[in-house]
């Protein structure tokens, strides 16, 4: 017993030894024991939807197939119902909450697997109802597929167009064979014209006319009767001939449109046969089709199904009433204990962490900021020595400027002034020469002809006294520091 009490607690996800005493264990192994049937639930019903799949195949691959859908139904069943029981279970009393959500989750699936596989448990308990129903189906789809498929290739009316040229050959048929009043006249005309003629002709006797005298004789009778035929069968002609015509045309249509209903009834039994064959292979009382569609119509059958469900639904949710129930064992609780102390224990070691990082960021905050205060300064510093450069500059510049202008001013007014002198000068000059050339020279030489005529032999003494006193000599240079030279 030890052993197979193992086996229904671990079921739960709990693991115990096998001398564990009974108040540790509680109701765990009732719940272990209400999954393992939980389990087989599902396996049975999961079994039974993959025998109905596998209908068709061979009976090996059936057995196979439904083997395979039990085993997978019993591990969703059996995966879902120990990880909720043992989380449910070594949950801490701050964390209850979380159980009902995982409750509200585990309802939802059982509720769809349960839907899903109640499609194929329930033609066990309503074999004959869903089989009335599936064959009623199937002659329903059969009527409407073939109103559907006649609509398709308008067979209706390709069929009334068949009538109507039926009737239509019957009406002229009739028409030929019944003329009109005019032409039974001019027909009756021509008739009875040609037996008076023969009547006369027969009738008449003379010793001395001949039968060719006779014929001569009735030969006017003759062209009127030949003419009056002629205006009846022209008439019969006009009469009969579009009417031959249309009977010819509706004759070659007629088949045409015999072939196109032939066609087409060919075109709708090969596709009601292909929609009976599916139908006839997949209506069936695992039909989820028939059974909604037996719900539907037959309240009777609701009401079976619905308490059917409804105790499945039960039987799968045992494992959870129970777990509701019995509460927390004393497993589960020591398991939580230990995860909410571990759990304290680690966000302890992240508040510290936490704390000591946060103390870290707001040195590493200080330190920049520290750092930030001596950049700003040494920043200020720097832009102070810069505006004492460029004022020093400035200053500099200012001097430069006024030195070159004052420079420029004094080569300004030296120029201005060399210019005045240059020109004053050359017009000394040019005077002086002009006042020489005309007429200090002139003079000269006339006095000095004078002069050697009066005297022809003169002393040196004499001569050198006589050439000073008779000429003086002006300097005009305005650069020189004498103002005048004169010799004598």
């Amino acid at each position: 017993m030890s052993t197979i009490r193992q086996y229904l607690v671990f079921l739960t996800g709990h693991r115990i030894a096998a001398n564990a005493p009974v108040e540790e264990i509680g109701s765990l192994s009732k719940i272990g024991a209400a999954i393992a049937f939980a389990s087989f639930l599902a396996a049975l019903q999961f079994g039974i939807a993959g025998w109905f799949l596998a209908m068709d195949l061979h009976i090996g691959l059936q057995v196979a197939l439904a083997i395979t859908f039990a085993l997978i139904g019993a591990a969703i069943v059996l995966v879902l119902d120990r990880n909720f029981i043992f989380l449910a279970d070594t949950r801490y009393e701050t964390d209850k909450k979380l159980t009902y959500v995982y409750l509200g989750i585990r309802i939802f699936l059982i509720t769809v697997i349960g839907s899903l596989s109640s499609q194929f448990t329930m033609p066990l308990f309503l074999k004959s109802e869903l089989a009335i129903h599936a064959q009623d189906m199937k002659d329903g789809r059969y009527s409407d597929a073939k109103a559907r498929y006649q609509e398709k290739y308008e067979l209706s009316d390709k069929t009334t167009a068949v009538s109507k040229l039926e009737q239509r050959s019957t009406q002229l048929k009739k028409e030929l064979q019944t003329l009109t009043p005019e032409v039974t006249r001019q027909r009756n005309a021509s008739s009875q014209c040609f037996q008076e003629y023969r009547r006369k002709t027969s009738t008449t006797f003379a010793p001395d006319l001949d039968e060719n005298e006779i014929i001569q004789l009735y030969a006017k009778d003759k062209r009127e009767c030949e003419r009056l035929e002629g205006i009846y069968r022209q008439s019969y002609r006009s009469y009969t001939a579009p009417r031959e015509a249309e009977l010819a045309s509706v004759g070659e249509a007629i088949p045409q449109a015999m072939g196109a209903v032939e066609g087409a009834k060919k075109d709708i039994a090969t596709n009601l046969a292909k929609t009976s064959q599916i139908d006839e292979a997949y209506i069936n009382v695992a039909s989820a089709d028939v059974l909604s569609s037996l719900i539907t119509h037959s309240p009777g059958v609701f009401f079976k199904y619905a308490l059917i469900t409804l105790l499945q639904l039960c039987l799968e949710l045992m494992p959870i009433l129970l777990k509701l129930q019995a509460g927390q064992s004393t497993l589960g609780h020591r398991a939580a204990l230990a995860a909410h102390q571990n759990k304290t224990r680690v966000l302890t070691e992240i508040n510290r962490s936490v704390s000591q990082r946060l103390h870290s960021e707001g040195e590493l905050q200080l330190a920049q900021h520290k750092q930030a205060l001596v950049m700003k300064n040494q920043q200020a510093e720097l832009q102070e020595r810069d505006l004492a450069m460029t004022k020093h500059k400035i200053v500099h510049d200012i001097a430069n400027q006024k030195l070159l202008h004052e420079l420029d001013e004094l080569k300004r007014q030296g120029s201005t002034y060399g210019r005045l002198q240059n020109r004053v000068s050359y017009s000394y000059a040019q005077v002086a020469d002009q006042f020489m050339n005309k007429v200090v020279t002139p003079t000269v030489a006339v006095a000095s002809s004078a002069l050697n005529s009066a005297f022809a032999k003169p002393s040196n003494a004499n001569t050198s006294q006589t050439e000073s006193n008779s000429a003086r000599v002006f300097n005009f240079d305005p650069n020189s520091q004498t103002q005048l030279k004169a010799a004598s």
